[in-house]
C-alpha cells in the first residue's frame, strides 16, 4: 500500500498545516523548501513549540518549528539498509541524550554502549562517539 506523502511549503502558517492534518487525520508532514523535502512538522512539535509557548499559530511559518535536516532513504533501499540506518539513529539519539543531560551518569553511558546496535562493527567509547555519530549522521544522508 502506498500512500501519499502530505507536503507544505516552508512559508506555509502553521494554523493551516494544523488544519490540514486535522482533515487527512495524519500527525506529521513534510515541508519542503523549492519543492523539495526539507524538514518535517509534527503534532507533537506543533503543541510543544506553538502551544506550549502560548504563540499564534497564524503568525508562526512551518520553517520556525520544523525539525530538520529530513533524513531520508532512497525508495531502492532494501528493508535491512532501513533497520539499520533507523537502529544506528535511535542508538546514536538516546546517548547524545543522555550526552546533554546534566546529570548524566558514566554507567549509564557505557551501559548504551555495550548495547549498541548488532550494525555497528567499530567499539564506541565516549570519546569516540562524537565523530562516529557524525559519520553515521553523514553516510545516512548520502544513502
Amino acid at each position: 500500500m502506498t500512500l501519499d506523502v502530505i507536503t507544505e511549503d516552508e512559508a506555509t502558517p502553521v494554523s493551516k498545516i494544523s488544519e490540514d492534518m486535522e482533515v487527512t487525520g495524519i500527525g506529521s508532514v513534510v515541508i519542503t523548501s523549492e519543492g523539495k523535502p526539507a524538514g518535517m512538522v509534527t503534532d507533537r512539535g506543533i503543541a510543544s513549540k506553538v502551544i506550549m509557548k502560548d504563540k499564534k499559530a497564524s503568525e508562526i511559518k512551518a520553517k520556525e518549528i520544523m525539525s530538520s535536516p529530513l533524513l531520508t532513504i532512497k525508495p531502492e533501499a532494501s528493508v535491512e539498509h532501513a533497520c539499520e540506518s533507523l537502529s544506528l539513529l535511535l542508538f546514536c539519539s538516546q546517548i547524545l541524550q543522555k550526552l546533554l543531560q546534566d546529570s548524566y551518569r558514566e554507567s549509564d553511558i557505557d551501559s548504551f554502549f555495550s548495547r549498541a546496535p548488532t550494525v555497528i562493527r567499530q567499539p564506541i567509547t565516549r570519546s569516540t562517539f562524537f565523530p562516529f555519530y557524525l559519520q553515521v549522521f553523514f553516510a545516512i544522508l548520502s544513502s
